[in-house]
């Protein structure tokens, strides 16, 4: 069997991106790059490289390292039935692609100066900013202006061959600290998580969610209730750029900072601004594509802090509007006492 293993072992960091990981397996054992291992060790596509779930097994063997050592990785998937593909990150799962980097990642200049491996932190894209270094992270080569892709050989070098550790960094402002440092708590904690944005029940509140959840909190704060994108008749979910995240992350933040007030300004606004949506329900009519992101992701009690002065805000909203339509799932029977 060893003619079919790599022949010097790569030993994988805490938490590392298994891209990251394989990038080093392919320059330890002069592999021309880490598709080229998959190709040999999972039979994977050279057009659209992918790790299983399934397939750690198998890469553990070829690589030389334990299950377990690979499974801690953050990178590959699974197939769920009925709910679509997942993807692990940080030991935990995640929904949607739209959270994640799975082509392109950012990097952090100075801690590839500490330790040139790729963190699989960095795959979020909520994660803009490196908690250690109160910077924001690097999404393109200085040089060649390129995003920094995972197909690349090396996790210090650019596809051009600029040396990563020697980009110049920019301070990261208070808001995307705070992100990292809530998501670097999972792998790197306990860590301070003092903050100057929102108040310390609002950070425990957003520490105590899944990144699952804290991904979709984020979403649903910074997009539907505040943010300055386009709200179609869908959940709008899309990859925003390296901006717009910024700019969701600081929105999500504003509401939070002066929670729930801050709540009935947004909702507010965006039913005077969206007076039109259609919907056979009297939420449904008033909020449109928000209820219908709040139902599908937002209504369980993991997210009680945002759950109760929704519901409560709708509740006075509907009753203010004068809508006497068949009420939502979220429409309790007191609402429907407040519109009768």
């Amino acid at each position: 069997m060893d003619q079919y293993r790599l022949i010097n072992r790569t030993q994988p960091y805490p938490h590392e991106s298994l891209w990251g990981f394989l990038m080093r397996c392919a320059c330890a054992n002069h592999y021309r790059g880490h598709q080229e291992i998959l190709q040999y060790a999972l039979d994977a596509s050279s057009t659209n490289p992918q790790v299983e779930q399934t397939e750690i097994p198998r890469l553990a063997t070829y690589t030389r390292n334990s299950v377990h050592e690979l499974d801690q990785l953050s990178g590959y998937s699974r197939q769920v039935a009925r709910k679509g593909r997942n993807w692990k990150i940080l030991s935990e799962w995640l929904s949607k692609s739209t959270f994640l980097k799975l082509r392109h990642a950012p990097i952090c200049p100075r801690c590839l100066q500490e330790q040139p491996f790729l963190q699989g932190g960095w795959h979020l894209a909520f994660n803009t900013a490196c908690w250690r270094h109160n910077s924001q992270l690097i999404e393109r080569c200085p040089q060649c202006k390129r995003q920094l892709a995972l197909s690349r050989r090396h996790p210090e070098y650019c596809e051009c061959g600029f040396d990563l550790r020697k980009s110049d960094t920019t301070p990261a402002e208070a808001e995307q600290l705070l992100i990292a440092r809530i998501i670097a708590n999972r792998s790197d904690g306990p860590l301070n998580l003092d903050s100057v944005c929102i108040p310390a029940n609002q950070v425990e509140n957003l520490a105590r969610l899944s990144l699952d959840g804290l991904c979709h909190s984020l979403w649903f704060l910074g997009h539907h209730l505040l943010g300055n994108f386009p709200l179609s008749q869908g959940s709008g979910l899309r990859k925003l750029d390296a901006r717009e995240t910024r700019e969701m992350i600081a929105a999500a933040c504003w509401l939070l900072s002066d929670w729930p007030t801050r709540l009935n300004e947004a909702l507010s606004k965006q039913i005077a601004v969206n007076s039109k949506w259609s919907g056979d329900n009297a939420t449904m009519r008033l909020l449109g594509p928000i209820q219908r992101y709040y139902e599908s992701h937002i209504g369980s009690s993991d997210f009680r802090f945002i759950s109760s002065p929704y519901e409560t805000f709708v509740r006075q909203l509907v009753k203010q509007a004068g809508i006497k339509t068949r009420p939502s799932r979220l429409d309790s029977p007191q609402l429907e006492l407040d519109l009768s």
